[in-house]
């Protein structure tokens, strides 16, 4: 693939792009259910998951730092055959469609839950999905610009929080450390290693970053202060509400923005906050419409797959009302791709340098 400088970004703007796509699992309901899990060592889980997937994830960036000019599905085919590559690519599309479609259904449902409760869900939902069609239309490079512009006003924002949740805190709640137990928290480590799934699909990005020491840089840097983040999230969680509680609660962030305030006079800040978190959830599912229109591309060969952004968006849309409820969403479809994409994430990286390295054997 040939790059175009234009098209081209840098490290803050991808760093800040990966840092929206994963941190934000720490403000939806995917905290309600790893608290359900493991208690109070539900921050264990996120260090746990990253260290699981880690050596997939720079298998997969050896890969493409020896094939530079190469994007995921030109490296499938060149280690499997074009129909294999295809089928692969494929699943890869309606996984990460499907995905798209869970992930922006459970926000919409937190809009409506928490902030706008008389709004339509249909309403909002194709509100929302609308506005990230517009940002993904703008174009890769408008999305890493509009992610790093706002990255240092989130990173203020969600200090200010952290700080105003300290006085709430009460630290033997943290205790014991690992909850219902190691097993467990290995076992859901192992389980939860797509909370990083973004990890492995930005590869099809890598032809458009500058050089491979930005991309790296760029995904490794991001990845540790996302894990930074999450964690320190998940323990301001436990600390203000305890554990049995934060099981109980179907959105902690929300609730923790709605338990701050700035002595007695300055009280409901949450909208603060909420503005700052609906910027990034936009250039969340800006990026994620961007890709899935990518790998539709890539995968049946449509080189301007700019033009399939809006049918994609309508995709997404219908595939996302689907679920009668959030429960239905969260719990059911969800989980079912949390149990059977973890696999793909796990295997295909190192098999992918497995086939490749043999194939480069034989044409010595």
């Amino acid at each position: 693939m040939v790059k175009v400088e234009k098209d081209l970004i840098g490290i803050r703007e991808f760093f800040s792009i990966i840092v929206f796509m994963i941190s934000t699992k720490a403000t939806d309901m995917t905290t309600t259910r790893l608290f359900g899990d493991t208690f109070n060592a539900a921050w264990m889980v996120i260090i746990g998951s990253f260290v699981i997937i880690l050596p997939s994830i720079i298998v997969l960036n050896l890969v493409l730092k020896k094939y530079q000019t190469k994007n995921l599905i030109e490296l499938l085919q060149m280690a499997m055959g074009r129909h294999v590559a295809f089928g692969i690519g494929f699943i890869l599309f309606i996984f990460l469609l499907v995905n798209t479609s869970i992930e922006s259904r459970s926000y919409a449902d937190q809009l409506i839950t928490m902030n706008f409760p008389k709004t339509p869900l249909f309403i909002l939902y194709t509100a929302l999905l609308l506005i990230c069609l517009w940002g993904a239309k703008k174009g890769w490079e408008a999305l890493g610009s509009v992610a790093w512009m706002v990255f240092p006003y989130v990173t203020v924002a969600l200090g200010i929080l952290v700080f105003l949740l300290a006085k709430d805190s009460a630290i033997n709640r943290l205790f014991p450390l690992f909850g219902p137990g190691k097993w467990e928290v290995a076992k859901s480590s192992f389980e939860n290693v797509t909370i990083y799934a973004e990890a492995f699909f930005v590869s099809m990005l890598y032809p458009f970053v500058k050089d491979h020491k930005t991309y790296t840089r760029g995904l490794f840097g991001s990845l540790v202060y996302t894990v930074l983040v999450m964690v320190i999230l998940y323990i301001c969680y436990t600390l203000v509400f305890d554990y049995r509680s934060v099981g109980k609660i179907t959105y902690p962030f929300n609730e923790a923005t709605r338990l701050v305030s700035i002595g007695r006079v300055i009280t409901n800040i949450e909208t603060f906050f909420l503005t700052f978190w609906l910027l990034v959830i936009i250039v969340k599912f800006a990026v994620y419409l961007y890709l899935v229109s990518m790998l539709f591309g890539y995968v049946f060969n449509i080189k301007e797959f700019e033009h399939t952004l809006i049918p994609i968006t309508i995709l997404v849309l219908l595939l996302g009302m689907i679920p009668t409820n959030q429960i239905e969403n969260i719990f059911i479809y969800k989980q079912k791709i949390i149990i059977y994409s973890k696999y793909m994430l796990l295997l295909l990286p190192p098999l992918l340098w497995l086939l490749l390295k043999v194939k480069e054997v034989r044409n010595r």
